[in-house]
């Protein structure tokens, strides 16, 4: 019997025929979940008809395979997931410490405002600090590919974690008559997150083309990229937020955009300050949740690290043709 293209499958090691050749291992089926194992490659599912070929075609990933092995994928797999979960806690400190500052907010005059600042302030920080654990877990993997961008990644990470810890710590102090709550030396920490996740970027886009999921999914998959112009947006509030404090209240009917000043909560606001506020929190909000799909990416990436799929061949009975 001559082959046809329907009876062949290509996998990490080539195509492999399937005409008489049977599924040994647990194979779920890609439609129904049910086990196809012990069934021919060439038939079909018995609970919904789908054919076995597709079910071992969505099953294994030859791609994975084909790229380099890295040294220990156990250890970078933990490490980019505790990264990403570090990160995520860290911005949601500094986002909360944001609020205790913004007097108009009504926090700032709490007795407890100082301690609330100093505590977020403290979580960041040792987030921070705390990152350099999975930072030497990477080192050297991402780089074993032969090339050294993960090398590269690696470095840029911790110099942007070094900056983030600093500016932190610049930044804590609390000023109950600041008008609106964040300074400029909050764009240190801001180049600093940049800066991490640049070089986060470019682990993330090696080590995760070791996952299948996070290779395909165009719909849950979280480009860094995006945010990075976050964080542009949230310096571009900070600095907003500073002229605003800066610009004189008018003397008459000001024709000038957002150069009126109005009252919040006690407090003369100017109108460019609060913008700048405005655009601030609407990028700080869309980072966090940014921050939360991209733990979940680094999950997949994870899982796929840690259990990599069977190759083709490992799935199949031998070949008796041979």
């Amino acid at each position: 019997m001559n082959s046809n293209q329907s009876d062949i499958l290509f996998g990490s090691d080539g195509p492999e025929r399937l005409e008489g050749r049977a599924i040994c291992l647990h194979l779920p089926c890609s439609r129904c979940g049910y086990d196809l194992r012990g069934l021919p490659a060439m038939s079909m599912c018995p609970e919904c008809g789908r054919s076995t070929s597709q079910s071992l075609a969505s099953a294994i990933d030859p791609t994975m395979h084909k790229l380099p092995p890295l040294l220990s994928p156990h250890r970078v797999g933990n490490a980019l997931l505790i990264l990403g979960i570090l990160t995520l806690l860290a911005a949601f400190s500094v986002a909360l410490r944001e609020i205790v500052m913004t007097p108009w907010i009504g926090l700032s005059s709490s007795s407890f405002a100082g301690i609330l600042v100093f505590v977020t302030t403290a979580l960041a920080v040792l987030c921070g600090v705390i990152g350099w654990i999975p930072v030497f877990q990477l080192w050297p993997s991402p780089a074993d590919a032969g090339n050294h961008t993960g090398r590269r990644g690696i470095t840029t990470l911790a110099i942007g974690l070094t900056i983030w810890i600093v500016g932190c710590l610049l930044s804590g102090r609390f000023n109950p008559d600041a008008m609106l709550g964040p300074s400029l030396l909050d764009l240190l920490f801001l180049l600093g997150a940049g800066i991490y996740l640049f070089g986060l970027k470019q682990i993330v886009v090696q080590v995760g083309a070791r996952s299948r999921v996070f290779r395909t999914d165009r719909i849950r998959r979280q480009r860094i990229w995006d945010l990075l112009i976050g964080i542009l947006f949230i310096a571009l509030g900070v600095v907003l937020v500073r002229i605003g404090e800066n610009i004189p209240p008018p003397s008459g009917g000001s024709t000038i955009p957002f150069t009126s000043t109005f009252t919040l909560n006690g407090q003369s606001v100017a109108g460019l300050g609060f913008l700048g506020m405005a655009i601030a929190w609407v990028a700080i909000l869309l980072v966090l949740v940014g921050l939360i799909y991209l733990c979940f990416n680094l999950a997949w990436v994870r899982s796929a690290l840690q259990c990599p799929p069977p190759r083709l061949r490992e799935y199949l009975s031998p070949d008796q043709s041979k």
